[in-house]
């Protein structure tokens, strides 16, 4: 259960800015709409509103560290995991926030149909890289191919670092979607082993 709440958590903030601007469009349309609209429109702003707090709620996996140790590990290969899926996301931005008038009762239960859709698939399957925000913030994600315990591994990586192949960093591995990584500041009092 945990891990959903995380994951549905992560859609939300993956969602964070369209839901913001769709939001003030729902409220100028609700202080400037007929009054037989209002309801329908103010249906869709508090529900609006509890997908923004959500997303919100989503910051906290992104932003802190696990409270596991950092275990070295030397980069073998890297790839960008959201430029492959950038216009995919981009598609949906753009269809969910043009398309629908909340002030209709077929548009708002078809936006919200498909956006618990969304929310299935996102969360079923792990799509945590897909998400602006954590852009916006000036992290990046990477599907990162490290050494780890003699063997390598690939893993999906949330970093602030721009990383380089053949260089070593921290990783904090942790039962999140994703690894945290950091660059290694200062090796000699680090106390964890190289790995």
């Amino acid at each position: 259960m945990k891990s959903f709440v995380r994951k549905l958590s992560l859609f939300l903030n993956a969602f964070l800015l369209m839901n913001i601007l769709f939001l003030g469009k729902e409220i100028y349309l609700y202080f400037t709409g007929g009054t037989c609209k209002n309801k329908l429109i103010l249906i869709g702003i508090i529900a609006i509103s509890v997908f923004i707090i959500g997303g919100l709620l989503g910051l906290i996996p992104i932003c802190s560290k696990p409270k596991t140790t950092s275990i070295q590990c030397l980069v073998i290969h890297k790839e960008n995991a959201t430029g492959t899926y950038y216009f995919g996301y981009f598609s949906l931005f753009v269809l969910l926030f043009f398309s629908f008038d909340l002030s209709d009762i077929i548009s708002l239960i078809i936006f919200f149909v498909l956006f618990f859709a969304l929310a299935f698939v996102y969360c079923r399957n792990d799509l945590v890289y897909i998400n602006p925000t954590i852009l916006l913030l000036g992290k990046r994600i990477y599907n990162i191919e490290v050494e780890r315990n003699g063997k390598t591994e690939t893993i999906l990586t949330l970093t602030n670092t721009k990383i380089n192949v053949g260089a070593k960093y921290k990783f904090y591995f942790s039962s999140y979607e994703f690894t945290i990584c950091e660059e290694i500041k200062n090796t000699t009092t680090d106390a964890t082993p190289s790995v």
